[in-house]
């Protein structure tokens, strides 16, 4: 018995030994790897292109003591920026894109929604609306600013952190001179107003007044001063002239009445002939006009002209009698000052 025990023993461990020993020394089955899948870019990230032809439509609004953003919203020159920027001023300028100076229509003020309504004409594509209710937590968008304005980021990537119907919060980098500012979203459509830092009114929000204050024809204010920390890039920067005739910039924007001083007038159109000449209108007055002194013609879309010194500190519009006699009037103006 002891003898058939042993021997079925001996059988067992020569059937169990083989598979015991295939089972230490097979290697392990690799982890299949996931499919990697690309993520979506965000919703609101700007190709460049969209980027450069919304700044466009995005300038800047002065009032008696500060600088902030304003951006076109129609053909007719219709501004929509932040209400506290033109509320209670006794003047305003808006700065184009070329560096040209406009003097400015104020048509409606909201207090209670923050935004207000100016007017002047310009050259510009204007930004269309998008939906802000398409908006959710943590969504990206970003802020825009003229990017004229060598002190201010023209875009400035921001982040929704309650997107209320009646006011979005942001997570954004803003300082003062984006007050009034475009949030933009896909297409670089307007999604909000910037009207206090780290807080936009839905677009959506303004559309009643804006409909209502585009059959008003404003009031015209003085030209504001210019801010000491207003920087502005050069005037070659940022804009080229539009097709046409048409004057789109005068630099430097303003002079001094004590010293004579060379004015560069850029645009498009323009022809040389013996009508030539450049004439500077004061904006609140209608005597003290006079023309400049040598117009010269570099090219069809630049000329010079020197402004004397002893002329009456003011501002003025800018005129141009082309050289074939056109007359070509424009809402750029030209400061005379101490």
């Amino acid at each position: 018995m002891a003898a058939l025990v042993i021997t079925l023993v001996l059988m067992g461990l020569a059937a169990l030994i083989p598979a015991a020993a295939q089972r230490l020394t097979a290697r392990p089955a690799a982890t299949p790897q996931p499919t990697p899948t690309r993520a979506a870019p965000p919703a609101a990230v700007l190709l460049p292109d969209e980027r450069d032809r919304a700044l466009d439509a995005v300038m800047t609004i002065v009032n008696d003591h500060s600088f902030g953003t304003a951006f076109l919203i129609d053909p007719q020159g219709d501004f929509v920026t932040a209400a506290s920027l033109v509320s209670g001023s006794a003047s305003l300028r808006l700065i184009d894109n070329t560096a040209g100076m406009h003097p400015v229509r104020l048509v409606g003020v909201d207090a209670a929604q923050g935004i207000a309504l100016i007017r002047t004409p310009v050259y510009a594509t204007p930004l269309a609306f998008g939906n802000p209710d398409t908006l959710l937590l943590n969504d990206p968008v970003v802020l825009l600013a003229s990017p004229k304005i060598e002190n201010l980021a023209s875009a400035t990537p921001a982040v929704v952190t309650d997107p209320g119907e009646t006011r979005l919060a942001l997570r954004v980098n803003d300082v003062p001179g984006n007050l009034g500012g475009p949030i933009v979203g896909p297409g670089a459509t307007v999604l909000g107003i910037l009207v206090r830092t780290g807080i936009a009114l839905p677009i959506t929000q303004a559309q009643a007044d804006i409909a209502q204050w585009r059959g008003q024809p404003g009031s015209l204010l003085p030209l504001a001063p210019m801010p000491a920390n207003l920087v502005l890039r050069g005037s070659d920067d940022t804009s080229a002239p539009t097709a046409g005739i048409s004057v789109q910039s005068v630099n430097p924007a303003r002079a001094s009445a004590t010293r004579d001083t060379l004015v560069t007038i850029q645009g498009s159109g323009f022809v040389a002939g013996p009508a030539l000449r450049v004439r500077f209108i004061p904006v609140a007055s209608q005597a003290g006009a006079f023309d400049g002194l040598a117009p010269t013609l570099v090219n069809p879309s630049t000329l010079t002209v020197k402004v004397l010194a002893g002329r009456a500190v003011a501002d003025y519009a800018v005129q141009l009698v082309n050289g074939d006699g056109t007359v070509i009037s424009s809402g750029i103006a030209f400061s005379v000052t101490f």
